[in-house]
């Protein structure tokens, strides 16, 4: 029954927020063109933002299990979204660049606090043989967000200025921070502070590199292309902004539904057979995309559509690793490195190409790295436990 305290309402609780937490960070890719031109910036330069957002990202990630020890998971829930709040408040109230790269790290600190007591809270709720649909669900929200933002862009952005777009989405983030204050579940036990011995037991394990590698390039075939994809219809194909932005809003939408079926699949053919055609299929997608001329349209909606089916059977399969009370402790160490791989220094790579006149050839270089993943998941030994 869906009633407040419930698994079921505290999921799907959850899952509004991550949207909300995801928008707030990747919103920016379709404001990047009017970026540039407000701010005259380069592509480069502009695309350092990103880079900005997940370093913050990954100090939070890597802190966040003193930070959820110290106050408990829901309490580190709201905190995220309160800072992530405040963030977009300054960063919508300044015009000084060092003070806009400072408030893009702040929410990247902020938002960082989120994922693992999240991840930890759904998966105390539901059994094990839940989890690949639990995620499945929870990962709704960035592909909603994925939807949302090019969309939200598209259609205030001709009537407001870019920073009353951002103060916008600031009310809806202090609004999410009261309701789960109010509604969100509390688990019985806070967690145990991270355990330093376990930890080097962890960075000891070929597992938990290599699947820092793998997120690194899902991340990759998700936000990393996202992240650029309107400077790229823009720059490269003589988009209009609105019209970037309207095709890669709606190029998402499909995304919704692969998303619940990459849950579907992890469950049913098991997480490692799922990520690795999911990889393979999501670089050879992102390939056609770096090429792609009078198919470019449909190469736009059809990368998204397998990248997204990544994360469901990717977070169960690091859930695999090492036992149950580190669990949080994997998510807070893989994730941000994974996240500044893919999600930073990736898109910076790209743009400073662009900046070279190889928008494209970076594109293409791209889709090759991330069907090289499908390879590496053979390596990885996935353990079994009740639960």
């Amino acid at each position: 029954m869906l009633r407040p305290g419930s698994p079921l309402f505290s999921l799907l609780l959850l899952s509004g927020i991550f949207s909300l937490n995801f928008f707030s960070r990747i919103f920016f890719a379709p404001l990047l063109p009017e970026l540039e031109q407000n701010l005259s910036l380069s592509h480069g330069q502009a695309g350092l933002f990103f880079f900005i957002i997940s370093c913050g990202y990954f100090l939070s990630l890597s802190g966040s299990g003193f930070v959820s020890a110290r106050i408990g998971h829901k309490q580190s829930i709201v905190l995220s979204m309160a800072g992530t709040g405040f963030a977009l408040a300054l960063l919508s109230m300044v015009t000084s660049l060092s003070i806009i790269r400072l408030s893009f790290f702040l929410l990247g600190l902020s938002a960082g606090l989120y994922l693992p007591s999240a991840i930890t809270t759904i998966s105390t709720l539901f059994k094990h043989r839940q989890w690949g649909r639990a995620f499945g669900v929870h990962e709704l929200a960035p592909n909603l967000a994925f939807l949302m933002a090019p969309l939200y862009v598209a259609l205030l952005l001709p009537h407001m200025s870019w920073q009353q777009t951002v103060q916008i989405l600031t009310f809806f983030v202090f609004l999410a921070a009261v309701l789960y204050g109010v509604f969100g579940c509390s688990l019985k036990e806070k967690p145990a502070p991270p355990d330093l011995s376990l930890c080097r037991k962890l960075i000891g394990k070929r597992e938990f590199w290599l699947m820092i590698i793998l997120f690194s390039l899902g991340i990759t075939g998700t936000l990393g292309i996202y992240s650029i994809l309107p400077t790229f219809l823009v720059s490269e194909h003589n988009f209009s902004e609105q019209a970037a932005n309207l095709l890669v809003g709606t190029s998402r939408l499909p995304t919704l539904a692969t998303a619940l079926a990459g849950g579907f699949l992890a469950d049913r053919f098991g997480n490692r057979r799922t990520i690795t055609l999911v990889l393979l299929c999501t670089g050879t997608a992102t390939i056609l995309l770096g090429q792609g001329q009078e198919l470019l349209k449909f190469y736009v909606v059809l990368q998204p559509l397998i990248a997204v089916c990544f994360f469901p059977a990717a977070f169960a399969l690091l859930s695999h690793i090492g036992p149950v009370e580190t669990r949080s402790v994997i998510i807070s160490f893989t994730v941000p490195l994974s996240f500044v791989l893919g999600g930073g220094v990736i898109p910076a790579f790209i743009t400073r190409m662009a900046d070279n006149g190889q928008f494209a050839t970076a594109i293409l270089l791209t889709g090759g790295l991330i069907a090289s993943g499908s390879l590496l998941v053979q390596l990885i030994k996935e353990e079994t436990r009740q639960q």
